[in-house]
């Protein structure tokens, strides 16, 4: 994670923007804490179980998506265009016409 960071975020903003982050996460916390208070919530702690497995899967889906997104960006950087990669062209004749111009 620190690699990714140190990737992601430049040095002169990290602090920062690593402590707003950090708000989310302990409102959510002290949210899920609250409600153990809740009559209905503390009979059944299913609710707060649903609630923190909704987040975490919410959180992979995001943190995929945010993976993508940061390949794709790294690939452009380099110089490989999005029609030079494989697969990505529905139509098989553009497909075919792309893979000639690269093996050109």
């Amino acid at each position: 994670i620190t690699y990714l960071r140190s990737q992601v975020i430049p040095e002169s903003h990290r602090a920062n923007v690593m402590n707003w982050f950090r708000v989310p996460m302990n409102v959510i916390t002290c949210g899920a804490l609250l409600c153990l208070h809740v009559d209905t919530i503390s009979s059944d702690k299913r609710i707060v179980f649903a609630a923190c497995l909704f987040l975490s899967v919410t959180g992979t889906f995001l943190c995929n998506r945010f993976i993508a997104i940061f390949q794709d960006d790294e690939e452009s950087k380099s110089g490989i265009e999005v029609a030079e990669k494989p697969g990505l062209i529905e139509d098989p004749a553009k497909q075919t016409k792309v893979e000639e111009e690269v093996e050109q």
